[in-house]
């Protein structure tokens, strides 16, 4: 089945849109030389309509456009090395197939529950060793952490606002493995979620001169990044979303739901 592709950006557009946004992040080093996570038009739209600053210019577009902020394709290239992805295994909550893995000795009960159901499906000692080792890197969050970053970067960044976590409980790693019975194939999905809030630096200033610890976010923002590895037919896709967190339900909302 064949589909028609989308009309490309001219060159000239694209490079127009390229420098804007680096014109506009010179101020982080490091983000400026590294390749661009979101789709460069995506990203100058997004900039034009939050120039005002405003905290409601910044809820409209996550809300207008959210469909455009979900499911954006990330690299599947896993940077992380094993050694960075124990280390981070070690501070985390994981889920694997629903059952959540807790206490001191969390990590090795975790890798050894992978190791089991791999087993089952990789007979092969190379390609065993492989695949624990992929699935492993990907539960990283060193790596869903700076893609979710960068991307609220190219969004955000300024000199005006910080972009830094929420000082928020993480909702544990979700991670499921094991054959799919629609189409017989051995997957890993790793679903990462992480809180992040744009602070302005003015509020930061004015949180030094008083006995506060913290201040709440300007703007909260939510990031799901979702990685799905076939590992039968070794293919992976990403995916990254954001959206500003649910909203509590308001007492009326809390009424209806009493009544119904």
């Amino acid at each position: 089945m064949s589909t028609s592709s989308p009309s490309m950006p001219s060159m000239a557009t694209s490079l127009e849109n390229n420098e804007q946004i680096d014109d506009e992040r010179d101020g982080d080093d490091f983000a400026a030389v590294r390749p661009f996570v979101l789709e460069t038009r995506l990203a100058a739209k997004i900039r034009r309509l939050t120039v005002s600053r405003r905290r409601a210019d910044y809820i409209e577009v996550l809300t207008t456009h959210a469909a455009e902020l979900t499911q954006i394709p990330l690299s599947i290239t896993c940077d992380v090395d094993t050694a960075q992805a124990f280390r981070d295994a070690s501070r985390e909550e994981i889920m694997l197939n629903g059952v959540c893995f807790v206490g001191d000795h969390r990590t090795e009960a975790f890798v050894a529950a992978v190791k089991r159901i791999v087993s089952r499906q990789v007979d092969e000692p190379d390609k065993y060793l492989a695949v624990t080792d992929r699935i492993m890197r990907g539960c990283s969050r060193t790596l869903s952490g700076s893609d979710s970053y960068f991307a609220l970067f190219e969004l955000f960044g300024c000199p005006e606002i910080l972009i830094k976590p929420r000082e928020t409980k993480l909702v544990p790693l979700d991670v499921t493995l094991g054959l799919d019975y629609a189409d017989h194939r051995f997957k890993c999905r790793i679903k990462s979620t992480n809180f992040f809030g744009l602070y302005r630096n003015d509020d930061i200033d004015k949180l030094l001169l008083t006995p506060q610890e913290s201040i709440e976010p300007f703007v909260p923002v939510d990031t799901l990044v979702v990685e799905i590895m076939d590992l039968t037919t070794d293919k992976t896709t990403r995916h990254l979303s954001i959206r500003t967190p649910p909203s509590p339900p308001t007492k009326l909302d809390l009424e209806i739901d009493e009544l119904f």
